[in-house]
């Protein structure tokens, strides 16, 4: 078949095309990623029009939460002939709760793309559409060029999560000795988002955030960062000696990905999905099995070969997540009435590539 015409739809400001931001392509480590895998266009979910969605065969829909009623309005009028593809995004969790207009959305899609492995047979009763867990393409190579060296790491733990949506990996680790950092948002001062900021922090001080998170953890053994952009994150964290990430989320857990493409050890938990495949001596069963992290932690500091062996991922274990691959299972879930399983890619991946 001819290479269909994709448009995304997302949570983030603007709208742009592939060709136009080539040079993003090589770290793109999430949903976007779809984008540079067809050659396609983006959109923010809730500015795009049914205008916006005539003359593309592929619309991918990422469900945030505050655009559930708007995408599925929108789904109502995409093109004839044109299949909707809803993007599970966020967490799992947030589905288990009743919501209006979501399984109308999810019942009306042509394919719902399931992000998270232990979350197939809920989405599967969940709703009436086919439900693949298929994910998203992830740039290994591009990330792996800005790893570095275990010889020039720092002797630093990164705490994955923004630090003022969790903390208990500080608390895991606050007693180790070992310089903490992790990151926070800036306020943006754009004009579209000055009453946004007001009402929400009842400020526009670019750095409120990174105060708040300062006044609750009360330690200055750790370092609050401001966030930053996809290439400085890698070659920043790239350094770390480790990463901490006791997620309870149910998501597509880039921050296992990321960390394996780096190849710096994370202590980690099973709802992450990746975790077991890339990071199976640092995983634990559940976010608050906090002695058993803080073992862990422990461990990487001091028992090099352990550190060593944990770090060392093959970039050939990320073979099931290249473009081609995800792109050959995307289409064929959307386009056949087989199921096409993450698994059954892997497995045939040296026929697919």
């Amino acid at each position: 078949m001819p290479e269909p015409k994709v448009l995304l739809l997302g949570g983030n400001r603007g709208r742009w095309s592939a060709k136009d931001s080539l040079a993003e392509a090589t770290t793109m480590n999430s949903g976007e990623a779809w984008i540079y895998a067809f050659g396609g266009d983006f959109i923010q979910n809730l500015a795009a029009k049914p205008a916006d969605l005539q003359g593309y065969d592929i619309i991918i829909a990422n469900c945030d939460s505050f655009a559930i009623k708007h995408l599925y309005e929108l789904m109502q009028s995409r093109p004839s002939g044109g299949k909707w593809v809803s993007l599970l995004e966020g967490d799992a969790l947030d589905y288990i709760k009743p919501r209006p207009y979501v399984r109308d959305l999810l019942d009306g899609s042509d394919l719902v793309n399931c992000i998270n492995k232990h979350t197939l047979s809920f989405f599967r009763k969940f709703t009436s559409a086919k439900v693949e867990y298929i994910g998203f393409p992830y740039p290994a190579e591009g990330i792996r060029a800005l790893s570095t060296p275990l010889s020039q790491r720092r002797r630093e733990i990164f705490l994955a999560p923004m630090l003022l949506s969790r903390w208990m990996e500080y608390f895991c680790v606050k007693d180790m000795g070992v310089p903490l950092y992790g990151y926070e948002k800036r306020l943006s001062r754009r004009l579209k988002t000055i009453f946004k900021n007001l009402y929400t922090h009842g400020t526009l001080d670019p750095n409120h955030l990174r105060t708040k998170a300062r006044s609750l953890y009360r330690d200055s053994g750790i370092e609050i960062r401001q966030e930053t952009g996809l290439a400085e994150f890698f070659r920043h964290n790239g350094s770390a000696l480790l990463w901490l990430n006791l997620d309870h989320r149910y998501t597509w857990g880039r921050y296992v990905l990321d960390a394996a493409a780096l190849q710096v050890p994370i202590v980690t938990t099973r709802s992450t999905g990746h975790a077991e495949n890339f990071f199976p001596k640092t995983m634990i069963e559940s976010e608050f099995d906090i002695d058993e992290a803080t073992d862990l932690v422990q461990r990487l500091l001091n028992d090099k070969d352990f550190y060593d062996e944990v770090a060392h991922v093959p970039i050939e274990k990320f073979d099931e997540f290249r473009p081609e691959v995800k792109k050959k299972q995307f289409l064929d879930a959307l386009y056949s009435e087989s199921i096409i399983t993450s698994e059954n890619v892997k497995s045939n991946s040296s026929i697919i590539v």
